[in-house]
């Protein structure tokens, strides 16, 4: 018996240990897929962990490589954060080991890759070619940002743009401060020829912790 209750102990400690591994979530504030462990390269990163059978305190977290440094741990909430940056070049493992701090015991270990930032860049709306329908341009609400082919989701905002155009129908030079599409821009647009290019330049940008920058312009083939 005396056996039997120690194996039924030791059980239900390995479940519980493997429970709480598979209810630990680790993510980047900053990458659009909450389930893809990534870093970005000279990018902002925030590593979030929430586990809820531990109490953010409870919980310490530690680089195993050169590749990944860290920041100090904050708690916000139920979750903790942390600073982190990749150094890609030190090496191509970048493991974070996560332990629960009441006696070392090993929680789980996360593997991050990295990846680097393409140029930010502007679109109309949706429209992220560089032609559109009139009656698709004449929907779309505001001028919007990203990153070209990268998950990498750090919160641009455009400031200020200036719209061009000239035609057989008029021409005229709009400057808008903000981001979205006002009645005098999508008026110009609307009463544009099929065939018109019309030009969104001097597309400011900035985020809550970078100074303003000039994105590519744009420029928007209006099909008829």
């Amino acid at each position: 018996m005396k056996n039997f209750l120690l194996f039924i102990a030791l059980l239900t400690l390995c479940i519980s240990g493997f429970a709480q591994a598979d209810s630990l979530h680790v993510w980047n504030k900053w990458c659009s897929k909450k389930d893809t462990a990534l870093l970005f390269n000279g990018g902002y990163n925030v590593i979030q962990i929430y586990c809820p059978d531990f109490k953010p305190a409870d919980i310490k977290i530690k680089s195993l490589d050169k590749a990944l440094r860290i920041g100090t741990l904050e708690i916000k909430g139920d979750t903790l954060t942390v600073m982190a940056m990749p150094f890609p070049d030190k090496g191509k493992i970048m493991r974070l080991e996560i332990r629960y701090k009441k006696n070392s015991k090993m929680i789980k270990t996360v593997s991050f890759a990295s990846d680097s930032i393409p140029q930010l860049k502007a679109s109309v709306g949706k429209i992220l070619g560089d032609e559109g329908y009139k009656k698709d341009i004449l929907v779309q609400t505001a001028l919007k940002i990203y990153f070209p082919k990268s998950l990498y989701s750090y919160p641009y905002g455009i400031k200020s743009y200036t719209f061009k155009i000239l035609s057989a129908a008029g021409g005229a030079t709009i400057p808008v401060k903000g981001f979205f599409l006002t009645k005098e821009v999508l008026g110009e647009i609307n009463k544009a020829p099929s065939g018109t290019i019309g030009t969104f330049t001097d597309i400011k940008a900035s985020c809550p912790d970078c100074p303003t920058r000039t994105l590519p312009d744009i420029k928007l083939k209006i099909k008829g």
